[in-house]
């Protein structure tokens, strides 16, 4: 806030990944002007404090400067190269094994159905609600942040926080469903691991049938 033109200096900036980027020569030097799955791996704390800054404090943003390690990654190989570059890129904070799996296609497609999938109302109860599958940490904060308050209220009400299930919840489930306690006893994290190693395309037939 107060001297934001050391904010390069002090920060240690993001690193991303993206499937194909385009740039272009100008008299300032070379552009980017096209970015195609824009992916950030490793500066969600950067990203979180600018837009805070910008959007609560309502301070400008121009004299802070943030530097982008940017690598280009074969869309065939994304779903093994990114976890690793965010698993290496990590020093500072600690991070779980579940959080390098945000971007596989299986999560991001349980994404898309608890957004657009209702439940059956409650006993007693005449209005239908969703289970919202949190694909990466702090979603549903940021999703209810962004809401005016009527629009709050009417979050909540179709997304009760009570039926917010994260990454880590739904590996417990399926592994006790099937009959795997012993992995769900080693803890979240580990339990997660192996929940990650296993054929969930059964889970996605399921909520298939819903579509």
């Amino acid at each position: 806030m107060n001297e934001p033109y050391m904010f390069f200096a002090y920060n240690n900036g993001i690193t991303a990944t993206a499937q194909e980027v385009e740039t272009n020569v100008s008299e300032t030097g070379l552009q980017i002007t096209r970015i195609k799955d824009l992916q950030i791996v490793n500066g969600g704390q950067t990203t979180a404090s600018l837009f805070h800054t910008r959007r609560k404090a309502k301070a400008p943003l121009d004299g802070i400067f943030v530097q982008m390690k940017l690598a280009v990654i074969d869309s065939q190989e994304s779903e093994t190269v990114v976890p690793r570059i965010s698993e290496y890129a990590t020093t500072q904070n600690r991070v779980n094994a579940a959080d390098f799996f945000s971007n596989h296609p299986f999560h991001i497609r349980m994404e898309e159905f608890s957004r657009r999938i209702w439940a059956p109302a409650k006993q007693g109860e005449q209005r239908e609600t969703k289970w919202f599958y949190e694909r990466a940490r702090g979603q549903y904060a940021d999703a209810h942040a962004k809401l005016t308050p009527g629009e709050q209220r009417r979050f909540k009400a179709e997304n009760p926080k009570s039926q917010m299930i994260t990454k880590t919840d739904l590996a417990k489930f399926e592994n006790v469903w099937d009959e795997h306690p012993k992995w769900v006893n080693l803890g979240a994290q580990k339990n997660f691991a192996q929940y990650a190693k296993r054929d969930r395309s059964g889970v996605v037939k399921v909520f298939r049938q819903f579509q």
